[in-house]
């Protein structure tokens, strides 16, 4: 299932079911822990897909503070970098509030490297799950602010990518909530 829509003729966004590391766009982002350590969930497919190259490059970071981000090279992946951000401490829980600020960030992050696409992972999944409504929620916030304070960005299209379509489902109506479709 695609979704497509614009956003005040700024951006497009897609709401779509697939594997976020078979994306090719320009950049997937990696929900993460303050140590950079991509263990089992989406780190460990993007370590077991995109080979040890990202884990050598992340290697360079000792620790990351909760909300930050970071760009790498993407390895064998299809896309061209991952941008890492943080969500929680080492072993424990994601706090639904650093959603916010570490997608802002990654956004940032993106723009400043001119990329023109980025993909979303449901960042409700993993072994540290968060409700997806209140994720959905927190991501589309942080693209709505986010396109509506820089304009200038050069991010044309945001595209979340989720597992299953419950989850899918969850996040198209709060996406509708939030743009007023």
């Amino acid at each position: 299932l695609l979704k497509r829509n614009l956003y005040k003729s700024m951006a497009e966004i897609r709401i779509i079911k697939g594997d976020i590391t078979e994306r090719e766009t320009d950049a997937i982002i990696n929900a993460s822990n303050d140590m950079l350590i991509l263990g089992s969930g989406l780190g460990g497919a993007i370590r077991a897909k995109g080979g040890k190259e990202i884990v050598e490059e992340l290697s360079r970071y000792k620790h990351l503070g909760l909300g930050k981000a970071v760009i790498t090279g993407s390895g064998k992946l299809k896309t061209k970098h991952i941008i890492h951000v943080a969500l929680n401490r080492f072993d424990e829980s994601i706090d639904v509030e650093n959603i916010y600020p570490a997608l802002i960030n990654a956004f940032k992050l993106a723009s400043s490297y001119s990329l023109k696409s980025i993909s979303i992972p449901d960042m409700s999944m993993g072994i540290m799950r968060v409700s997806p409504q209140k994720a959905a929620e927190k991501i589309f916030s942080a693209i709505k602010d986010f396109l509506a304070t820089n304009k200038s960005s050069s991010i044309e299209l945001y595209e979340i990518v989720l597992w299953d379509m419950d989850t899918l489902y969850i996040y198209r109506d709060v996406y509708e909530e939030f743009f007023e479709v």
